[in-house]
C-alpha cells in the first residue's frame, strides 16, 4: 500500500472517527494511574497521521498525544486492509 492508497483507506473507513472514538474509549476505561498520566485532559491530532506498514496485511496509523500543548506520547491503531481494527497502543514518553 502506498501513500495515496493509505489516504484513500483513511477516507473510505472513516479512520479519523474510529481514532477519536477509540481514544475516548481508552480514556474512559482506564484510570490516570493505569495510563501513567496526571489527568485526562489529553488530545490527539487526527488530521495528521504517521503511517506504517508493519506487514503485507496491515496498516498502522499513529497520532501524537498532547497534554497542555506538550507532546507526551503517541496513540497507534493497527488495521487490516479491509478496515478492521486489530490493536491499539498508548505510549507515554
Amino acid at each position: 500500500m502506498n501513500k495515496p492508497q493509505i489516504n484513500d483507506f483513511i477516507k473510505t473507513y472513516h479512520i479519523q472517527s474510529v481514532f477519536t472514538n477509540a481514544f475516548a474509549f481508552l480514556l474512559n476505561q482506564h484510570t490516570c494511574e493505569q495510563l501513567d498520566i496526571t489527568d485526562k485532559n489529553l488530545s490527539i491530532d487526527v488530521e495528521l497521521f504517521e503511517q506504517e506498514l508493519p506487514d503485507a496485511n496491515t496498516v498502522a496509523l499513529k497520532s501524537t498525544v498532547y497534554q497542555n500543548n506538550n507532546k507526551i506520547g503517541f496513540y497507534k491503531l493497527i488495521f487490516t486492509y479491509d478496515g478492521n481494527l486489530m490493536d491499539d497502543f498508548f505510549v507515554i514518553y
